[in-house]
């Protein structure tokens, strides 16, 4: 029990994912939900009256948008497929593979909390991004890329948002199938 942790307020959202809190604002990432719920953004300045602006919500089938992160005006949030019935793995343990191409992020300008407008989807490949993380300059994406096994980090630069580009990759030894790596 945390005796000094005391609840200020309530606020309904469908089952959540990550909570990102900058400034007055938390992000909130939503995990897989018939409503297709992906983010919702709270005016926390008043942490004893939250109160919910906008929600974000996807028009790609079969996807889930359970994160956000923010820097300045600028969101990420992931696009990632909803897990099939196996979870991540098919019946032998190999990766479930499917015909899925929503996989990536989105880029939002949020300078208006009410209205965040879509600047770019930004597309990777497989299920899409999971784990990520950005600075005012850098996007640092965990996601499956093509010729490679699993997920690796990706980083694109964001100084045109709606155009991410790609500046390194980083990948364990053995995950480069397309190079020449042997999976260990």
């Amino acid at each position: 029990m945390h005796n000094n942790v005391k609840r200020l307020a309530r606020l309904e959202l469908p089952g959540a994912g990550q909570v990102t809190v900058e400034g007055s604002y938390a992000y909130v990432g939503h995990i897989t939900n018939k409503e297709r719920l992906g983010t919702s953004i709270v005016d926390v300045s008043d942490p004893r009256n939250p109160r919910l602006l906008t929600q974000l919500f996807l028009q790609e089938e079969d996807s889930h948008s359970h994160k956000a992160r923010v820097a300045g005006d600028l969101m990420i949030v992931n696009v990632e497929q909803n897990m099939g019935p196996l979870g991540r793995k098919a019946a032998d343990g190999t990766p479930e593979r499917s015909s899925y191409s929503e996989g990536g992020f989105k880029l939002y300008d949020i300078s208006s909390k009410e209205k965040p407008r879509l600047i770019a989807h930004h597309r990777t490949y497989g299920r899409g991004v999971h784990r990520f993380d950005m600075d005012e300059r850098y996007a640092y994406i965990s996601t499956e890329m093509e010729g490679y096994v699993g997920n690796i980090l990706v980083i694109y630069d964001l100084r045109n948002p709606a155009r991410p580009e790609e500046v390194s990759r980083w990948s364990m030894p053995g995950q480069h199938v397309a190079g020449g790596e042997k999976p260990t």
